[in-house]
């Protein structure tokens, strides 16, 4: 009787541990961006148009969440953020723009994270990391 408790035990443990997993994956996964394929100017103003259209297409088919994650891209990688962020308020439905307001910061700091992994050396100190990501976030953010 013990040994069986101590099964079920062991197998609703793993079957958390598993469930944990997956909830941390899918929030992971919901601060998912667009990334640009590369850094040039060119590129960065193509990804940047893009990520307007498909956010406008996406906000019209009464997808918000999708709209939100390519406006968000879009201003990340616009040289007029603030520019961008007035007209975005001006043009999308209240609801829209405040889970907006709200990812926004969520997709900022992910993408602090993700450039700072790509900007780094692996034997970079914590200061020399942080200066090499903000090379590459003003590189990328050249208009």
């Amino acid at each position: 009787r013990n040994q069986r408790k101590a099964v079920v035990s062991t197998q609703s443990t793993g079957i958390r541990e598993r469930r944990r997993a997956e909830r941390n994956k899918a929030r992971e996964e919901e601060l998912d961006i667009p990334m640009p394929k590369s850094v040039d100017p060119n590129s960065i103003q193509k990804f940047f148009m893009d990520q307007v259209q498909i956010g406008e297409e996406k906000l019209g088919m009464g997808d918000y969440k999708g709209a939100v994650k390519h406006f968000a891209s879009a201003v990340l990688h616009c040289g007029q953020g603030y520019q961008l962020l007035s007209i975005l308020q001006s043009t999308m439905p209240p609801e829209a723009y405040k889970m907006f307001m709200e990812f926004l910061p969520k997709a900022q700091a992910r993408y602090s994270r993700q450039m700072l992994n790509k900007a780094a050396p692996k034997t970079a100190t914590p200061a020399q990391a942080k200066a090499a990501a903000e090379r590459v976030i003003a590189e990328e953010a050249v208009d």
